[in-house]
């Protein structure tokens, strides 16, 4: 029969207590078979936490200044050395009636800072006549690795905007029940 022995750290001064959970039930603990310090939550590269918002209203902007589209997460970081990592996925539809070429940008703030910008200027133009409707529908999607260097409570979240208002220009955030977009926030212990 294996036996388990604590051996104390001869500089250390403090007492290691190990307590028992308050249960009617009986536990088995079993350790592997290997040499080694037990890891634990705060080791560089564990996950840490998992926030996720996910967002399906449909927002249209029709402005060339950026605009909140409404999609945004909070988390709480346990650590200011924490690193956040951050999945944006959200659809839209960038729309101009005719005589125009169709261009749009996206923005991912933490806070009210700005931390990664996108331009959407496709290869295909409406040309110079006047005709029909122009759309580009994609999906902005990516990811981002932060460093807020807080404990306190972030807020991130995205912006849009139109490149031009010319012949109803706008761009449409499709987030709705079969398109929803949606922001992810994981806390990295660094």
């Amino acid at each position: 029969m294996s036996k388990i022995a604590l051996t104390p750290n001869a500089s250390g001064t403090g007492t290691l207590t190990i307590a028992a959970p308050n249960t009617s039930t009986d536990r088995t603990l079993t350790l592997p078979d290997s040499t080694g310090t037990i890891d634990t939550l705060g080791r560089a590269g564990n996950v840490l936490q998992v926030v996720q918002t996910v967002y399906s209203t449909d927002v249209t902007v029709t402005s060339t200044s950026f605009q909140d589209t409404q999609l945004s997460a909070s988390i709480t970081p346990t650590s200011a050395s924490s690193k956040i990592l951050i999945f944006v996925t959200q659809p839209l539809l960038i729309y101009q009636a005719s005589n125009a070429g169709i261009a749009g940008g996206m923005k991912l703030l933490r806070g009210a800072t700005s931390i990664v910008e996108h331009n959407i200027t496709p290869t295909i133009s409406a040309g110079t006549s006047a005709g029909g409707e122009i759309a580009l529908r994609t999906v902005w999607s990516f990811c981002y690795l932060d460093s807020p260097n807080t404990t306190s409570s972030t807020t991130y979240k995205t912006q849009g905007k139109i490149g031009s208002t010319a012949n109803s220009g706008q761009i449409r955030f499709q987030q709705n029940n079969t398109e929803e977009a949606s922001i992810t926030l994981m806390e990295i212990a660094a």
